[in-house]
């Protein structure tokens, strides 16, 4: 999808660009800096993901938007550290589920936790409106997010 913006809005659209990034990457850097479980962004969402419940290795790939390759690379550190378990299904010998463990729920809420903690800090400083607006603006960007999946 290629758009042609000019003039003011595409600078609006680079400089939001860039503090969009930068705030991530900072966010991230604060949640994942000095924990104790040396955790990767995508790991933790797969175990975010994982406490919803289990999951194949192909619907955790797709989810994630990375390769089948990718997804078992992760998985396999997931399992080395005790946090993710796999399971073959007893009806096909094929497919290979995810599943969380205790000590990878454990992780899970406690990053969770660490990320919410950060993003009250930092948001929790905004006035009212600004904190409405900002989740309008972000609820609006998820609804274009899921109107390009569904085409």
């Amino acid at each position: 999808m290629n758009h042609s913006f000019t003039g003011e809005k595409k600078e609006k659209l680079k400089r939001l660009e860039e503090v969009f990034q930068e705030v991530a990457r900072n966010i991230s850097v604060k949640i994942f800096q000095g924990a104790d479980q040396n955790l990767t962004h995508p790991q933790f969402f797969m175990l975010k993901r994982l406490g919803k419940g289990s999951s194949t290795v192909s619907e955790m790939a797709e989810y994630l938007g990375v390769s089948l390759s990718a997804i078992t690379s992760m998985a396999d550190r997931l399992v080395k550290t005790g946090y993710v378990s796999r399971k073959r299904s007893e009806h096909d010998r094929r497919l290979v589920w995810l599943e969380l463990t205790d000590t990878g729920r454990e992780v899970m809420e406690e990053t969770t936790s660490r990320r919410r903690e950060i993003i009250n800090g930092l948001l929790g400083r905004l006035p009212e409106e600004d904190l409405e607006s900002l989740y309008v603006i972000y609820h609006k960007v998820l609804g274009f997010i899921s109107e390009k999946a569904e085409k």
